[in-house]
């Protein structure tokens, strides 16, 4: 076969390949938009100071209908993405942190108005939680919350505390590229979550990965190999990487939220790697926002575009169907532009790891074939940042870098509660 015919197969390939991502794209952001909506506002826990709160989004009062729910620490500002058919919200201070509704517990109500779904979100929202000595019968019988998340298809069956080997094929590459371009379809397949490779143990600090765009927990198998797993207990993230990353970074907030709730950890270590230190981030600036968090214990990012990243700005000018996360990504963008107006947790340090072996055949710049190093070295980052360290390795080699491993392990040990 002559060569530009080969040629000009390969590339008609490839148009119908990117017709057929941007076809799902478009459709699974119209069914997200048409799906959910955002609910926000105030929680008053005057009568239980310092509680921890469980705000359920329903589509009636009987319990039966549950569309989602989500963990608070304490009282405060408050966030939770809900389905458009939900009506009401029903908010409980979850005083033997069973995820089970008592009538002897505080708790409130609030009615979302008629056309709520109008606009995709509800603000202003007032949940007001207090004693009250009402007939049981008159409230929800949900039944335990956490268990009901493993087969409610409304809550996305979100995976959190799920013991899994880091060779299952959930995670699988073809399956983190549909994140990126499917992600509602991603989720509904319940693959979004917190996952645990061993059972949760208490004497065991967590450590919790975070990947990049179009990765998945695979990414760090060669680093978890060198953790000390005496001491420490790897968890990871796994997450669309299409999303909006604020979207990403409000979702972790609430994962870890529920996840401290079930299981009462008071240290945790981060580790993130290119986009997933964006995620992190934002995550932190929650925590900072909330007053909450304060079992983080340090957070590492390694070879993260803090600057954004230009090629974002082609899919914005010149695609068809625009990717959330590229709205996020690209330089000058309000998430970056926001992402470090607050500081790090108090007593967070953040060790800020760069990669400079800049290995792309088609860019000259200074990076590590990926990143540019103005980017990973964006200026706001370094005046937060406790330490930087360089690393003479590509955007994927750094994962796997014997000097990456030591250096890790040297900060995790010196943050060794025991």
């Amino acid at each position: 076969m002559p060569l530009i015919k080969i040629v000009l197969i390969a590339v008609f390939s490839m148009l119908l390949a990117s017709c057929g991502n941007m076809l799902s794209l478009r459709d699974d952001l119209i069914q997200t938009k048409n799906s959910f909506i955002r609910l926000s506002g105030e929680i008053d826990s005057s009568f239980c100071e310092g509680c921890p709160i469980i705000v359920v989004a329903m589509g009636d009062r009987s319990g039966k209908d549950i569309h989602a729910y989500r963990v608070f620490e304490n009282s405060g500002s408050f966030q939770m993405t809900a389905m458009v058919a939900t009506r009401h919200l029903f908010a409980f201070n979850d005083l033997n942190n069973d995820f089970e509704y008592q009538p002897d517990e505080p708790s409130g109500w609030y009615d979302l108005p008629v056309n709520s779904a109008l606009g995709g979100r509800v603000e202003r929202i007032d949940l007001d939680i207090k004693p009250l000595a009402v007939d049981a019968a008159g409230w929800p019988a949900m039944g335990n919350l956490f268990d009901l998340r493993k087969g409610n298809s409304a809550l996305l069956s979100t995976q959190l505390g799920l013991k899994v080997g880091l060779d299952d094929a959930r995670f699988d590459p073809d399956l983190a590229t549909l994140g990126m371009w499917q992600p509602l379809h991603f989720a509904r397949q319940g693959y979004v979550g917190i996952y645990f490779v061993d059972d949760y143990s208490p004497v065991k600090t967590p450590v919790l990965f975070v990947h990049g765009i179009k990765g998945s927990p695979r990414d760090f198998a060669v680093m978890v190999s060198k953790l000390d797993r005496k001491k420490f207990q790897p968890w990871f993230m796994y997450y669309p990487s299409g999303l909006d990353l604020r979207v990403l970074g409000d979702g972790l907030f609430g994962m870890l939220s529920e996840l401290n709730h079930r299981y009462p950890f008071s240290h945790l270590h981060i580790v993130a790697h290119s986009m997933g230190g964006l995620v992190a981030r934002s995550y932190l600036s929650s925590c900072v926002r909330d007053d909450h968090c304060d079992y983080v214990r340090s957070f590492t990012s390694i070879s993260t575009p803090f600057g954004g990243q230009p090629e974002a700005k082609n899919g914005l000018d010149f695609s068809p169907v625009v990717m959330p996360v590229w709205k996020s990504i690209v330089p000058g963008s309000r998430f970056l532009q926001g992402l470090f107006r607050r500081p790090m947790p108090s007593g967070v340090p953040h060790y800020l790891l760069f990669s400079y072996l800049n290995t792309s055949v088609t860019s000259f710049s200074s990076g590590d074939g990926t990143i540019l190093l103005n980017s990973q070295l964006r200026p706001e980052a370094q005046a937060q940042a406790t330490v930087l360290r360089g690393f003479d390795e590509n955007h994927l080699s750094v994962l796997t870098d014997e000097a990456v491993f030591a250096y890790l392990n040297g900060i995790l040990a010196s943050h060794d509660p025991k």
